[in-house]
Parts: structure tokens; C-alpha cells; sequence
């Protein structure tokens, strides 16, 4: 499940956040690094992509792939570092641009609109940096502009989830209930919905009063504790509950990337039982992910012992997924720390709604 707690920001656009005109080829072995960032892997992206810009310093899509790698390892002081040097070679750079956006909304929301901007100010029909720029309108509390910037989006792009999703959560912020009901439950009721389409539709559900609902909803993924959890987080978070659920995603399958992002001071963040985190990459069926848990288990028996796994399914672009998730932790706090000991290992470990 989306873990509903407040202080974390969900960004699935591990893949694409350089802008709709892309890089071209760039250097021999950038697309294997590509693909393993696409494909679930950052550590495998960062050590091609490392690699690759020691060979070719100051290679911009080299550069790029090593800071989306960084991004989805945790890593956001280098991501940062990286981006930034990709800005040295063209200050233009639209995925650079992006992607220090993204880094920014985790402290100062209006400095990521900032770049953001700059990104469309190089190419105006760029939908993934028109849906950052209205997460970062959204955080800052501008819902009508967010709604804006949502919109621009889906008329360059009318498929894009992200955007649709996101346009539905600043609605109910605004007080619309109804009408992000409207938009949100034709793509919760479809049969190919993800289990996270669901709790956005019981987030707007619970905003607009309607808690009974927002369980049946819920009560299809969760068992009965966390559904009850799961509707008291999104009734007592209001607004906050809402934001805290706004995603970024490209046109291309990409690596659910955990960025921390504030929607309100960490401390007003709920504790919740429910808050998951995710481990290592993806797998590409269930068998394969009950191995890759035992495989990290006998790697971190002091970490995973007495831990379960959370098997997940997901399904984006057609393309199906397996996540390795476990739970249990008291609140955020305590996962982002468990997080620091995994990584320490060698493992990537992100924060999940």
C-alpha cells in the first residue's frame, strides 16, 4: 500500500524527468543504464552511469542517468551535485532542470517552481515539468494555480495519470470534492486501477465526508486495522493528507523514486503503522520477488529476522512489476532510520505510499 504518512512525497518518474526532446543517444552504455533505471535497478544504473562519466566528464546524459540513480538510491546530496554539473554543460538542461526541482520540493517548494519554470521556459510543451509545477504550486498551497499547471499538461498530454490524478487531489484541496470525484473515479473503477488510484479516490472520498466509502474502497487492499488507520490519516491530515499523495510520472515506465518532501514541519507528520518502505529493484514476477526478499534476508538477517514481506504488484504503461516492500515501522522517522542502516549495506531502500 501508499503509506499515508505525511512527511513523503511519492515521485515515479525515476526514467524521464529530462524533458519531452530527450537526449539522443549519448555516450556507448548510457542506454544499458537507462534501461536498468527503468527496469528497477539504480545501483546497477549508478555504477554504469559513474562509470560513464568518469570516461566522458561533463557527458550531460551521463551526467543525468547518475543523478536519477542517485535520486532513487536516497542519495540527494549527490544527485544534486550531479545535476548541477550537468547544468555546467548546458545551464539549459531541462532534465537538470527537473530534477533539482524535484530534489528542491523537499525543503523549499517555491525554489523547485522556480526551476521548474525554467525548464518550460526551454521547452513550453514539456509535460512532466508542467505536473512538477503544479505538485510545487499545490505544496505552497496555490491550488488554483496548480490546477493550471495540471491542465496545461493534460492538453499536451491527455493520458498522463500523473497529471489527471493530481488535478482530481488539488480539486478536493480546493474544496471540490465533488468534482475531483468525478475525474478521479473513472480511473479508480477500471479494472486495470492500481491499488494506488484506489486510496487516492478514498483520500478524496474521506475529504469530501464520505468515510464509509473511502473503507470499501480501501478494504480491498487493506486488511481492516489499516483501512481504519488508512481513513483517520486522510480525515485528520485534510489538505495535508492530499498533498502528501501528489505524484510525478512520465509517458515511459520508470522506478518509483521516494523523495522526502514536507507538506507541512515533519513533526505534524501522523504516525502510522502502515508507513512501508521498498528494497532493492524490481522483479519481474512473484516468485522472483519471494527470492530477491530471501536472497536480502540472508544478506541483512539483523534488519530483515523478524520482518515480513510486502509483495506488490504494480502495472504502469502496460508493463507489470514486482515490488519487495516490508512494514511495520511506528511512524516515518523510524522507517527513513531503517532505510539508513539498509543502504549502509549496499541495498537501495525508499519510503513508499
Amino acid at each position: 500500500m501508499r503509506s499515508i504518512a505525511l512527511g513523503f512525497l511519492l515521485l515515479l518518474a525515476a526514467c524521464s524527468s529530462r524533458g519531452a526532446n530527450g537526449l539522443g543517444s549519448g555516450p556507448p552504455g548510457i542506454e544499458v543504464a537507462d534501461a536498468a533505471l527503468h527496469g528497477g535497478s539504480p545501483e546497477i544504473a549508478l555504477q554504469i552511469s559513474s562509470g560513464l562519466v568518469a570516461k566522458y566528464p561533463g557527458n550531460e546524459a551521463a551526467l543525468l542517468t547518475q543523478g536519477e540513480a542517485l535520486t532513487a538510491l536516497g542519495r540527494s546530496d549527490e544527485a544534486a551535485a550531479s545535476f548541477e554539473e550537468a547544468l555546467k554543460t548546458d545551464p539549459g538542461s531541462v532534465g537538470a532542470l527537473i530534477g533539482l526541482g524535484r530534489l528542491r520540493l523537499a525543503t523549499d517548494p517555491a525554489a523547485a517552481e522556480a526551476l521548474f519554470l525554467q525548464a518550460l521556459a526551454r521547452e513550453p510543451r514539456n509535460d512532466v515539468a508542467m505536473n512538477d509545477l503544479g505538485i510545487a504550486r499545490d505544496l505552497q498551497g496555490r491550488h488554483t494555480d496548480a490546477q493550471t499547471a495540471y491542465r496545461q499538461a493534460l492538453g499536451v498530454s491527455p493520458d498522463l495519470t500523473a497529471a489527471q490524478v493530481n488535478l482530481a487531489l488539488s480539486l478536493a484541496m480546493s474544496g471540490q470534492s465533488k468534482d475531483a470525484e468525478q475525474l478521479l473515479r473513472p480511473l479508480a473503477d477500471a479494472p486495470s486501477a492500481t491499488p494506488q488510484l484506489r486510496h487516492d479516490l478514498a483520500a478524496v472520498l474521506t475529504m469530501g465526508g464520505d468515510k464509509a466509502a473511502a473503507a470499501r474502497i480501501l478494504s480491498r487492499d487493506l486488511p481492516p486495522g489499516e483501512v481504519e488507520q488508512a481513513v483517520d490519516a486522510y480525515a485528520g491530515g485534510g489538505k495535508n493528507a492530499a498533498a502528501g499523495l501528489l505524484t510525478a510520472e512520465p509517458k515511459t515506465p520508470g522506478t518509483p523514486v521516494a523523495v522526502p518532501v514536507h507538506a507541512t514541519a515533519p513533526e505534524a507528520a501522523p504516525a502510522t503503522a502502515a508507513t512501508q518502505v521498498q528494497l532493492a529493484g524490481a522483479a519481474n514476477s512473484r516468485d522472483a520477488a519471494e527470492a530477491k526478499w530471501e536472497g536480502l534476508t540472508r544478506v541483512m538477517p539483523d534488519l530483515l529476522g523478524e520482518r515480513k514481506p510486502i509483495l506488490t504488484e504494480v502495472t504502469q504503461a502496460g508493463q507489470t512489476a514486482w515490488r519487495v516492500r516490508t512494514g511495520g515501522f511506528a511512524d516515518a522517522n523510524e522507517a527513513s532510520a531503517f532505510c539508513e542502516r539498509v543502504r549502509a549495506s549496499g541495498t537501495s531502500c525508499q519510503l513508499v505510499q
